[in-house]
């Protein structure tokens, strides 16, 4: 059993703290956590929080608002929220006939169907994010700048750490696996042989 030390469950008790947080539960300009990240998604053709490395050179969000991408497969969507294909596409069918997103023929490949952020869609997220933006200035006039720029450096370093924590633990548990499989299949071979 690993010890306890008093700093590392601070830090854990802290952190824990956000899941239960009402901030969590509040919906930007009425749409839950997940319609707002399927719509940043599609506006932005990525995961919004792996753009870039905005650290040190946040992103324009009107120049990101005004782009236009072909869009994304609902798989693809999936993949960048890292959630399952049928958890997303009730999320999707509902902006769909909210008309804030529209499923259009992939030029390339007819047989996919990729779906696109609407101007409906894109007014939701400036909303949302006007909103969120009004929410942290607060937080930096409650906490000062130089606090507030001290925490996003640490919840930079935070995320990088579990980035590559979840990284380095699934790839061994891949191997270790593939290793406990490899050793069933020629164990249950041994016992099948005479």
């Amino acid at each position: 059993m690993t010890s306890i030390d008093p700093v590392a469950q601070k830090l854990l008790y802290s952190i824990m703290q956000f899941n239960k947080g009402k901030w969590r539960q509040h919906k930007p300009h009425g749409r839950n956590h997940n319609e707002i990240m399927v719509l940043a998604c599609l506006l932005h053709g990525s995961h919004p929080g792996e753009r870039m490395d905005w650290r040190d050179n946040p992103p324009d969000f009107e120049s990101h608002l005004n782009q236009e991408h072909p869009g994304l497969k609902v798989s693809e969507i999936s993949a960048l929220l890292r959630v399952k294909s049928p958890t997303i596409t009730p999320v999707i069918r509902g902006l769909e006939d909210e008309g804030l997103v529209e499923r259009t023929m992939d030029p390339e490949d007819r047989r996919a169907v990729r779906i696109t952020i609407t101007d409906a869609g894109r007014a939701i997220i400036r909303a949302a994010h006007d909103e969120r933006m009004a929410t942290f200035n607060r937080l930096v006039e409650h906490l000062g700048e130089e606090d507030s720029l001290q925490l996003a450096e640490l919840l930079s370093k935070v995320y990088t750490f579990f980035d590559t924590q979840v990284t380095h633990s699934s790839e061994s548990d891949d191997h270790a696996s593939k290793a406990s499989k490899q050793g069933n299949d020629a164990s249950e071979q041994g016992d099948d042989t005479p």
